[in-house]
């Protein structure tokens, strides 16, 4: 089996040669700088998600305790409901 023989190089294609290869490393200065957005959006949204079970869990709290409410004869009435400040 042969070896293939080397293209010659001529300056042409060094300089060639030398663009892609800073535009490689643009892109990968580019990918990390994503990567860490990606990281960083990631970390919100857990954040966020963690924000609304919180959320969910204190008002399927309330709900039971207004229906145990319910349950001992209170009904629900508005009389005995807190009342809520109204949004200006």
């Amino acid at each position: 089996m042969t070896k293939p023989c080397a293209t010659p190089v001529r300056e042409d294609d060094s300089t060639l040669v030398r663009v892609l290869e800073a535009h490689v490393e643009t892109l990968k200065a580019e990918n990390e700088i994503l990567r860490r957005r990606l990281a960083a959006a990631e970390a919100r949204t857990a954040q966020e998600t963690a924000k609304a079970e919180g959320a969910i869990a204190e008002l399927s709290a309330l709900i039971r305790i207004r229906a145990s409410a319910a349950a001992l004869g209170d009904g629900g009435s508005r009389q005995s409901r807190p009342r809520l400040a109204k949004a200006e």
